[in-house]
């Protein structure tokens, strides 16, 4: 077993809900979590301690809004400023994932057996969280 394997929770930013995944490296799968609610991209600070506090991840990655074009979206300014608040106020590394098309894969994700589209936002983010940790799975191996 590796010594050095642990924890890992990804983030989903958005302006009303945060999608969190949690992950670990031992067997490098990933899981929807939690959708914090958001207030303009400002999580309710104290929920995000208990969870960091009982879960103790060794690294954050955060999805990295870029268009698909490669140029920044709208959203990033907000997410870089999350990243940095939680880089600084756990001490913990933080990663960026690519998170382009994490959105769509999601909401495909969600369609029912009939193939209808079964959606929440709160459940988008926690599924796109999910993704993205997959995704950085996938390209840490």
């Amino acid at each position: 077993m590796n010594p050095e394997a642990g924890v890992i929770v990804a983030f989903d930013f958005g302006l009303k809900h945060i999608g969190m995944a949690v992950g670990q490296e031992i067997t490098n799968t990933a899981q929807t979590f939690y959708s914090l609610k958001a207030e303009s991209g400002e999580p309710n600070w104290d929920e995000l301690d208990i969870i960091v506090r009982d879960w103790q991840p060794k690294l954050f990655v955060v999805g990295n809004p870029i268009n698909m074009d490669g140029s920044d979206s709208d959203i990033k300014e907000k997410s870089d400023k999350f990243s940095n608040l939680i880089r600084q106020r756990y001490n913990i590394p933080v990663e960026l994932m690519d998170e382009r098309l994490s959105t769509r894969e999601a909401r495909e994700r969600m369609k029912s057996d009939s193939g209808h589209f079964v959606d929440t936002s709160a459940d988008t983010h926690q599924i796109s969280a999910q993704i993205i940790l997959e995704s950085w799975f996938r390209e840490k191996s």
